[in-house]
């Protein structure tokens, strides 16, 4: 018994020094791939995800490795994905979509690889077209992946949640769990009570973000756009106004204001926020200047007409 013992914990140290060597430095990848061959001695190492892709023979080998590592590589690709330039993506996607189109099916096959070989949760919208693509393998590759990403952003979503329930106040994971929450819900994968149930744990994740006092703008915006979206019309302008106390300075509160009083038909609040605006010490960008002209001219009768 104690010879075995010796074995295994033998087994245990090799390996995991030779999986370190392997992850090139990628802690969670390295993670990962300890808990297979600890806990599945010697089958562990049978498993494609174990072994670096180089070492692959095939492109079906590569592309289950692939989807094997998503799990670590979702967040990152999640934070990441904000700083690829938007046109260029437009035009990505055009490419894609008529290559899977009018393109024989090995070139269908090759661009639909390479796809997910990049940031698959950028295309999803791509590939639930190629889960209908007249190719079956092709299809069968959007199908997989379609299943895979769905699995790991839920999973990535339980993660996040049992995280920020313990540290409300970590910034960095409240972040990360709006953008995964966002993610989840432009995917479609989710029907009209889930996705209406996931639209509500974005408003309360950013509400607490906002309690903690490290909301910026931009999730004042989230939070007030996500709020007009449910009809809670009265709660995003109790959003709006905390907005406007806690950044004087900024055109955002004022307008989302505007669009609120607008949409509830409340013409003295309106009238209110528009003088203010106006009165107020803020540098306003073009898009505020033309709604501020806009209403100015002949505001009244304009206002009174639009909230009848």
């Amino acid at each position: 018994m104690t010879a075995l013992l010796f074995i295994y914990l033998l087994y245990v140290a090799i390996s995991v020094i030779v999986l370190w060597f392997f992850a090139r430095g990628n802690f969670h990848a390295w993670l990962f791939k300890c808990i297979l061959v600890v806990f599945l001695p010697i089958i562990g190492w049978l498993i494609p995800s174990i072994w670096p892709k180089k070492m692959l023979k095939n492109e079906g080998d590569q592309f289950n490795a692939y989807m094997n590592a998503q799990t670590e590589d979702i967040p990152i690709e999640l934070r990441s994905s904000k700083t690829v330039i938007e046109k260029e993506r437009e035009l990505a996607v055009v490419s894609i979509e008529e290559a899977l189109i009018i393109s024989d099916y090995t070139t269908r096959r090759r661009v639909m690889l390479d796809l997910l070989k990049q940031d698959a949760m950028n295309y999803l919208d791509i590939l639930q077209t190629a889960v209908l693509n007249d190719d079956t393998e092709t299809s069968h590759y959007a199908v997989t992946a379609v299943i895979e990403v769905k699995r790991e952003l839920s999973l990535l979503l339980q993660k996040l949640s049992v995280e920020f329930s313990q540290n409300p106040e970590d910034l960095e994971v409240g972040l990360t769990y709006v953008d995964v929450i966002k993610e989840y819900l432009r995917s479609g994968f989710l029907d009209t009570q889930s996705t209406k149930n996931y639209r509500m744990t974005f408003i309360q994740v950013i509400q607490t973000i906002i309690d903690s006092n490290q909301a910026t703008e931009a999730l004042f915006n989230e939070k007030i756009n996500m709020e007009l979206t449910l009809g809670e019309l009265k709660a995003a302008e109790q959003t709006a106004l905390l907005f406007k106390e806690l950044y004087p300075h900024s055109e955002k509160p004022y307008l989302q204001l505007l669009a609120i009083y607008c949409e509830l038909k409340a013409a003295t609040q309106f009238n209110i926020v528009l003088n203010s605006l106006k009165k107020a010490p803020i540098t306003l960008t073009n898009d505020a200047l033309v709604t501020l002209r806009y209403w100015s001219t002949g505001v009244n009768h304009t206002n009174e007409m639009a909230m009848e």
